[in-house]
């Protein structure tokens, strides 16, 4: 993008409910409490562009970041604040509507969402080129075996059903090691890995609580030997791989992070950047721009399945945009393989981005040294952070290093 954007990454999901079946508090609870992830735009924002925040940055942070680069060069912040999500609150800020109404560069969002078009109908325009329908059939587990299957792409064998399908499948084959997936999950959200009594009796109990007809997918669990994922910017004409990572699995196949790094076997690689791509023309064939990511297994022997599509931020994009801004000065052109990461650790309170940089002391990013941890501003019982190493093994002492802070906080 070569025009000033403007950053409105407010997370909303038209199917909550359903991806966070059971949450404590309910969608709407979680969803109110999504309005900080907005944070993560300050890493991906140029130095002209302007970004639109759930409230205000600390000054010591936001100063780091612009001397980094990024940052952008305006905040503003919704009058309203108690709709559920923070694109409602930005339909509902006059001064906002007005702002957004008369902005001539790109506009770059999260997803597209219901809430977003209720914001275009309030600025009289589309704020984003593609309609949330197209993104919501993308995200679309079912429509994803359907879309491998237009372009001829590899695919694992899959059963498509609702909860009591899936049931039945487990009950038939109780010592089979499967993998049951909801058509709209999100992360490890409605991912169900049977590969032990325990895995298959939590499953059971979960399936078996739902009443309606959402679709689940049913496939043999296959142990990877790596589960990359690639990133692409979707335009109108043409499509851009700007990062290539291996996702870090812990054993429930919950995400803990991303190395940014290229696989290192050749023809899995070319297969991948082969299909990727592919799955990215066709989305764009259907309406889509922006962020898609695809994620793939690479088996023992070396064959390629792309597994899933999520056309939105993936959850390393805001650390890729700001790695390739950092090390190449373009966030579109992919930095050096094998010196940075997005991690994610779990902690016992919640610390702003300057209280991280402060516990985190010498593992801090340092701007003179480009090395460190650089902790997202998103208030949780999760750190969010960009490692930047010299190499490998510096990246890898890194992670363990910010992981002894983070347990101890």
């Amino acid at each position: 993008m070569h025009k000033p954007a403007l950053h409105i990454h407010s997370v909303s999901f038209e199917h909550g409910n359903e991806i966070w079946h059971g949450v404590k508090g309910g969608y709407k609870k979680l969803e109110t409490e999504f309005k900080s992830l907005s944070r993560r735009a300050l890493l991906m924002a140029g130095p002209e562009d302007v970004i639109i925040l759930d409230g205000p940055v600390d000054e010591k942070y936001i100063s780091l970041l612009r001397d980094l680069g990024v940052g952008g060069a305006e905040i503003k912040i919704p009058s309203h604040k108690s709709a559920s999500c923070l694109v409602e609150d930005v339909a509902m800020s006059p001064e906002l509507v007005d702002f957004i109404a008369a902005w001539e560069g790109e506009t770059e969002v999260y997803m597209p969402s219901p809430a977003c078009d209720k914001l275009s109908e309030k600025i009289g325009r589309p704020l984003f080129p593609t309609p949330f329908g197209v993104a919501t059939a993308l995200n679309d587990k079912v429509f994803f075996i359907r879309l491998l299957e237009d372009i001829d792409a590899p695919k694992i064998e899959t059963v498509i059903g609702n909860s009591n399908a899936m049931a039945g499948r487990i009950n038939r084959n109780p010592d089979a090691k499967t993998i049951v997936r909801g058509a709209r999950s999100v992360g490890g959200s409605m991912v169900f890995p049977v590969r032990n009594k325990n895995e298959r009796v939590r499953t059971l109990k979960v399936l078996n609580k739902i009443t309606d007809e959402r679709l689940f997918i049913f496939q043999p669990f296959i142990e990877p030997a790596e589960t990359p994922n690639l990133q692409f910017y979707v335009g109108e004409k043409d499509v851009t791989l700007f990062g290539e990572t291996v996702q870090v699995l812990n054993p429930q196949m919950g995400h803990v992070g991303n190395l940014f790094d290229r696989s290192e076997n050749k023809t899995a690689r070319d297969l991948m950047i082969k299909w990727g791509v592919a799955l990215a023309m066709e989305s764009a064939s259907l309406g889509y721009r922006g962020v898609l990511g695809v994620d793939f297994i690479v088996t023992q022997d070396g064959s390629v399945y792309p597994i899933e599509m999520n056309a939105r931020h993936n959850t390393s994009t805001h650390a890729l945009w700001f790695v390739n801004r950092l090390l190449t000065k373009d966030p579109m052109i992919q930095a050096p393989s094998g010196m940075a990461a997005y991690w994610g650790y779990s902690v016992s309170r919640s610390l702003s981005a300057s209280e991280w940089l402060d516990a985190l002391g010498n593992l801090a990013f340092d701007p003179s040294k480009m090395r460190g941890v650089l902790p997202y501003d998103i208030n949780g019982t999760t750190l969010h952070a960009v490692i930047v190493g010299t190499d490998s093994d510096d990246r890898a002492s890194l992670i363990e290093s910010a992981r002894d802070i983070a347990t101890r906080i």
